[in-house]
């Protein structure tokens, strides 16, 4: 791999000090730095630019992609606009910016391209890329999160406005009528006092405001705990709760891990059909103390796994009324704070299993 400090004699035949500009813009940040001659061929690259455009067509995802002199600006990116942005400066001889996608959106890059006047009159483009991915999913899931705290706000309210106009109007004379919606109106107030609940948690979970209080501790404490406080739940939907394993010590958090269990087993619950069955197993997994939470469910799709600690993401929308969408995030930031992990198996028709991996004391 060229290094920056070879520059001068790969990018022959530049103007007075153009080589050292060009290794000093390396030298600024991560951004990668291409220049390029008329026919959007190669002529020199930064060091860091095979690692940043890794995954391009030619090299496998996240396989470094050689940038060769002579190299096409198509070979590199896959994205047409990268072209459009350096006949811009072509056709102006002032600089350009766009925003790129490179490797199917899995990677996303702002390009900003200025031109570079050769002594012979040639006409040259440097083209800086600067991967902003991570500023862009952050912006994509701050977008998501008004959305669906918008819509799992408003659905609620919007019932409970119906239920009391009825109440105060056609349902005023009839008592049956009043008490059915006055039922209604609880069970609304009470997934409306949950979502705020859940929201606030979470809020203090990745604020940092509350401190883990680590322990060692009783897992099966915890789990009995569980179990029987979502007995009734279990109970409700017909299906089957269970505990399963031996006592085991960990080094926890005993409120921070009850709420995160409590958050899986809910989940669990709520999305497997009747006749089917919750198990809750203690004990160790690769040598350190496990919670284990395996359903009969539907299974997740592979496509889904990698969102379901998302907040708000319930993967069918259909669904939604049945959660909030952030329980399995609270379970997965209690988890992480007291230095454990979670981790989730499932497939369509085969059910879901989710650990929760401690350490010993």
């Amino acid at each position: 791999m060229r290094t920056a400090a070879a520059a001068p004699a790969v990018a022959q035949g530049l103007p007075a000090g153009a080589d050292q500009l060009l290794t000093q813009l390396t030298t600024l940040g991560s951004d990668a730095v291409l220049l390029l001659d008329p026919s959007r061929l190669v002529v020199w690259a930064s060091a860091n630019a095979p690692a940043l455009l890794a995954g391009s067509p030619g090299g496998e995802v996240g396989e470094p992609q050689q940038v060769a002199r002579g190299s096409s600006l198509a070979q590199l990116l896959d994205d047409p606009r990268a072209a459009d942005v350096v006949a811009k400066v072509l056709a102006t001889g002032s600089p350009a910016r766009g925003e790129l996608r490179q490797n199917d959106w899995r990677r996303v890059l702002k390009a900003v391209a200025a031109p570079l006047l050769l002594p012979d009159g040639r006409r040259q483009v440097i083209l800086i890329l600067t991967d902003i991915t991570s500023e862009r999913r952050l912006s994509r899931a701050h977008q998501e999160l008004i959305a669906n705290l918008s819509h799992d706000l408003r659905t609620p309210l919007a019932s409970l406005r119906l239920m009391a106009e009825t109440m105060i109007g056609q349902a005023r004379d009839d008592p049956q009528a009043s008490q059915m919606f006055a039922g209604r109106i609880a069970a609304e107030a009470e997934r409306l006092h949950a979502l705020v609940d859940a929201i606030l948690d979470l809020s203090r979970l990745e604020a940092g405001v509350e401190r883990a209080q680590i322990a060692a501790i009783d897992l099966w404490q915890v789990a009995s705990e569980a179990v029987e406080e979502l007995m009734p739940q279990a109970a409700q939907h017909q299906l089957t709760l269970s505990l399963r394993g031996t006592p085991t010590r960990a080094l926890a958090d005993p409120a921070r891990l009850a709420r995160a269990l409590t958050n899986i087993l809910d989940n669990a619950l709520k999305f497997t059909s009747s006749p089917g069955s919750v198990t809750v197993t203690v004990g160790r997994s690769t040598g350190r103390p496990t919670l284990s939470v395996r359903d009969t469910g539907s299974g997740i799709p592979p496509s889904q796994l990698p969102r379901i600690f998302d907040r708000f993401y319930t993967g069918d929308r259909s669904r939604a009324g049945r959660s909030s969408g952030l329980g399995l995030t609270i379970a997965k930031q209690a988890v992480e704070l007291q230095g454990g992990e979670i981790k989730v198996r499932s497939a369509p028709g085969q059910g879901t299993l989710v650990r929760i991996i401690l350490n010993s004391p």
